[in-house]
């Protein structure tokens, strides 16, 4: 565990739980543990674009217009200055 930890620049102990809580050196998985990892987060949220179809649209439509994704985001500033993060 210390090498892994030391190749991961992470402290021994952490890995150790994250092995420990997740089934043990013998059954960790790291795709199992990954999931698990998610369905335990804090605030698992969805993408803004699926929960916003006419964010989605307005952003599909720069997009056809050949704008860059610095420049849509920068264009969404202004008439939508509440809705930022």
């Amino acid at each position: 565990m210390r090498s892994i930890s030391r190749l991961l620049g992470r402290a021994a102990s952490t890995v150790s739980r994250e092995i420990r809580r997740n089934g043990g050196g013998d059954a960790y998985r790291a795709t199992e543990a990954e999931e698990r990892a998610w369905g335990r987060a804090r605030r698992p949220r969805r993408c803004r674009l699926l929960c916003s179809p006419k964010l989605q649209q307005l952003i599909e439509e720069q997009l056809r217009l050949d704008w860059s994704p610095e420049q849509i985001a920068g264009w969404l500033k202004r008439p939508y200055p509440e809705n930022r993060a």
